[in-house]
């Protein structure tokens, strides 16, 4: 329930700790009513952001509450001294002190507040969502925008995130569906790209440990800034752009063995599943595990992600093969007995290791 005035929400305990992310039910409970109230939101993030830097630079988690309850304690020193007839010394030093305490907290209210909005808050902080192997999030950020987190991803949201920019870091992969707001534009930030849009509905596939990094665009437009190759790049719906991080590995392995390039790169159409017609780049949104002519070792990194297991591919067993499939709440082992038609190789799994051999 929200309150009427700052000063109770920011006593509240559920508030503080959904700022803080240390209760995940009331986590839950403030981004529903984030959702709730939109019009409200911008308020929120506003005070959520002046919790976590007064608990990080004053060690105060309840800033302005402890300086409405000092301000009453100054209003109940000075009906005191109105009331009596001596003007005793000790009153007198007890006002002045309460009067700078409450200057002093003042004071850093309005320089943690000043941080806040001019961006020079400890750029080190991050107010992050993170997902766990097998695990997804969906989730409204305080502008509006609704993410949806895949397995093993972490977003991190920038401080002051919505008052003059909306700057996310990602690592991992994400379906975002941007609130428009011409005047601030939303930008995720990734290891090989920078996303950046106006308002929009697109996948960032950027996982720091794998050598392909993608963004699909399913509404609206999007300007990449590729980081090394150092160029923009405008995507129209339906279109992605693939960035290749060579690395030493099974992908090259693979493209030695059968002579052909296994990954596309470059600005490519997205691909579309024969079965339902639907865009495999965000398949997963709707639970929806699926493939379309990638290499095994990709296959591999999905299936891991998305089963929480861990696959470990004997050395003298490389399927060259490129696969292709969809599936919907089937188990591992009949993901792994569909993809055996395509070529044979065997398996064992034991408790959340699974084996994979010739």
């Amino acid at each position: 329930m929200l309150h009427q005035n700052d000063e109770e929400l920011l006593a509240d305990e559920s508030f503080i700790n959904y700022c803080l992310e240390r209760n995940e039910a009331d986590m839950h409970a403030w981004m529903q009513i984030v959702r709730d109230n939109p019009e409200t939101a911008a308020r929120i993030e506003e005070l959520r952001t002046l919790v976590i830097l007064a608990g990080k630079g004053l060690q105060n988690i309840e800033l302005k509450n402890q300086m409405a309850k000092l301000g009453r304690r100054i209003e109940l020193a000075e009906e005191a001294v109105a009331s009596a007839k001596p003007v005793s010394i000790t009153r007198s030093v007890n006002r002045k002190l309460i009067a700078a305490a409450a200057c002093f907290l003042l004071i850093a209210a309005t320089t943690t507040y000043y941080f806040v909005r001019s961006g020079k808050s400890p750029a080190s902080y991050r107010s992050s969502y993170i997902t766990q192997p097998a695990e997804k999030k969906s989730l409204v950020l305080s502008d509006g925008t609704k993410v949806i987190l895949n397995a093993d991803s972490k977003l991190s949201i920038a401080p002051g995130f919505g008052q003059e920019e909306r700057r996310v870091q990602l690592d991992g992969e994400a379906f975002f569906d941007v609130a428009h707001n011409a005047s601030k534009p939303f930008v995720v930030h990734t290891a090989r790209m920078d996303v950046k849009v106006l308002g929009t509905a697109f996948n960032v596939k950027a996982y720091a440990t794998d050598d392909l990094f993608e963004t699909a665009l399913i509404r609206g437009s999007v300007e990449l800034s590729l980081k090394k190759e150092k160029k923009t790049v405008m995507l129209r719906p339906n279109e992605k752009y693939v960035l290749r991080e060579i690395r030493p590995g099974v992908a090259l392995a693979e493209e030695s063995i059968t002579g052909r390039k296994t990954h596309s790169e470059g600005l490519l159409p997205v691909k579309i599943d024969k079965v339902d017609t639907s865009i495999v780049e965000v398949s997963w949104t709707e639970n929806k595990i699926a493939f379309a002519d990638e290499p095994f070792a990709q296959v591999v990194k999905k299936l891991e992600r998305w089963y929480g297991v861990s696959i470990i591919v004997d050395d003298d067993v490389l399927p060259g093969n490129l696969y292709t499939g969809s599936f919907r709440n089937e188990s591992i082992e009949d993901v792994l007995s569909a993809l055996q038609f395509s070529r044979p190789f065997t398996y064992k799994k034991e408790n959340d290791v699974i084996r994979i051999s010739k």
